[in-house]
């Protein structure tokens, strides 16, 4: 085992047994058909979660796990997302399918002659065929509640045709609403796979979603498409003995209990900065480690990482946005009226800076006129560099 920056799977996952046992448990019973939706912030581990179902299902027979992202496309489109849903489909059956070509090969070849070589096989000719046609129109935009349909129709037909349950997972799936096509999808989207989905008889649905606010759209609040649709699972950052135990695993080294404390305070116990902090650890000779090593460490990560980590999310948002994330560093909490006096601004003008700042799941609100920086370690990079 070995600190990664990567989802963390086999030797490198740690915890969250419970979890996973309940998941498992749940998405291969064909009596249940109801799904799971993750809900965490970023970096907190749900896609080490995801992927680490994914790994223990693999060599089931009676599933097919397909895990796929929003956040991997390279082009963030209906079209893009279709195709690339298509060939994880086929990922997913390699094991299964006949396959003429090698997998490899067909992967990096044009999603036409993967719609030719599925049809070799025989299967749902009519799907594909529908799917294709769509695809291939350029001359306007493509209907989206078609593709919808026939994705998932695809993906039951698979089920069917190789008698197993297919489990798709949609990593960062509000994302969805995000998507264009020739203007963005908005919910229209999560409406159509809702209505979709209570058809699905070989398919289970998987989620997950870093801000909460558009997990709101989607699956929380009464008025959502998915409302008690899925399992809900809320996935918290490790606990302080969980933060030392992925430390103490790894490093080769004694950590002193005070360190490991200050692991904990300074990262929250946040999985991608414990990693972030056990690599950069792993590159001193000190032992054993204690309160001191972690916290230069840790400044020296702020310093050395933080602008790789962080630079290119804040400079996308506006100037207010980001000044009032400066106001904001540093404090465990800030209250509106503080906010305002150190921005020269009425609390109505920064309420609405907050309010598009909670959209986007970099501010939370803790209680009225009572927020806080969503990610206590980008808290503190702010708090560095602007110092």
């Amino acid at each position: 085992m070995s600190f990664t920056l990567k989802p963390a799977i086999k030797d490198n996952f740690i915890d969250r047994e419970p979890l996973l046992d309940e998941m498992i448990t749940t998405l291969t019973n064909r009596k249940i058909d109801m799904g799971f939706a993750l809900i965490g912030p970023r970096r907190v581990g749900k896609t080490s979660i995801l992927r680490e179902i994914t790994h223990r299902l693999a060599n089931r027979k009676d599933v097919v796990v397909v895990y796929f992202c929003l956040w991997d496309l390279v082009e963030n489109n209906l079209r893009e997302f279709s195709r690339q849903l298509i060939k994880t489909l086929l990922v997913g059956f390699r094991g299964r399918i006949s396959v003429k070509y090698k997998l490899k090969r067909l992967l990096q070849v044009p999603v036409e002659t993967i719609y030719e070589f599925l049809k070799a096989t025989g299967i749902s000719l009519r799907i594909l065929d529908e799917i294709e046609i769509e695809l291939r129109r350029k001359d306007r935009p493509l209907d989206a509640n078609m593709l919808v349909e026939r994705i998932f129709a695809l993906t039951e037909e698979l089920g069917r045709e190789y008698r197993v349950r297919v489990i798709l997972i949609i990593d960062e799936f509000p994302s969805l609403i995000d998507l264009t096509n020739g203007k963005k999808l908005g919910e229209g989207v999560i409406r159509k796979i809702r209505t979709v989905h209570e058809t699905l008889e070989n398919t289970v649905l998987c989620i997950s979603g870093s801000i909460r606010k558009t997990m709101e759209i989607v699956a929380l609040s009464s008025s959502s498409a998915f409302y008690r649709q899925f399992i809900i699972k809320r996935i918290e950052p490790f606990d302080e003995l969980l933060s030392g135990q992925l430390l103490e695993k790894n490093l080769k080294r004694r950590i002193t209990s005070s360190a490991i404390e200050a692991a904990y305070n300074l990262t929250k116990g946040i999985p991608f900065y414990l990693q972030l902090l056990g690599r950069q650890l792993e590159r001193t000779d000190v032992e054993p480690i204690n309160k001191e090593v972690i916290e230069r460490v840790f400044e020296e990560i702020l310093t050395e990482e933080g602008d790789i980590i962080f630079s290119e999310e804040f400079y996308r948002l506006s100037d207010r946005e980001r000044a009032t994330l400066r106001a904001m560093a540093g404090m465990e909490k800030s209250k509106l009226n503080e906010i305002s006096r150190r921005l020269e601004e009425g609390a109505n003008v920064v309420s609405k800076y907050l309010a598009y700042l909670i959209i986007k799941g970099m501010v939370r609100k803790e209680e009225r006129g009572v927020y806080k920086i969503a990610d206590p370690v980008f808290s503190s990079w702010l708090k560095e560099k602007f110092r």
